[in-house]
């Protein structure tokens, strides 16, 4: 099922966005291992979301949800080696979070509507 409700496409078209933006401010984490870990991780967000808009399959949202999870865990280990948290980390935990459930909610409600 195709989920085309206005409100669900500009919370993932902001998601894309956000993923985006979260790559270009973070990288890099420190390491080229964990640099590369953190691209593959980006990738994945943001080829989730893309197949969510496309085609509304479930499999886009769990690989999104999947790569925001491994997003954060990306953004612990750079706080980790740079040994300092700054505003910017927190809020891409904060988005990396908050955006899935946001989109997931969304796509319950317009299921429960059909």
């Amino acid at each position: 099922m195709i989920f085309t409700g206005r409100k669900l496409k500009i919370w993932l078209w902001v998601s894309v966005v956000m993923a985006v933006m979260g790559a270009l401010m973070l990288y890099p984490i420190g390491t080229g291992a964990a640099d590369c870990i953190f691209i593959l991780v980006k990738i994945g967000m943001v080829t989730g979301l893309m197949i969510l808009i496309v085609s509304g399959k479930t499999g886009g949202y769990c690989t999104w949800a999947t790569c925001s999870c491994g997003a954060v865990i990306m953004t612990i280990i750079k706080c980790s080696l740079s040994g300092s948290v700054t505003f910017l980390s927190m809020a891409s935990i904060f988005v990396d979070i908050f955006l899935p459930v946001m989109v997931y909610r969304i796509r319950k409600q317009e299921k429960s509507k059909d």
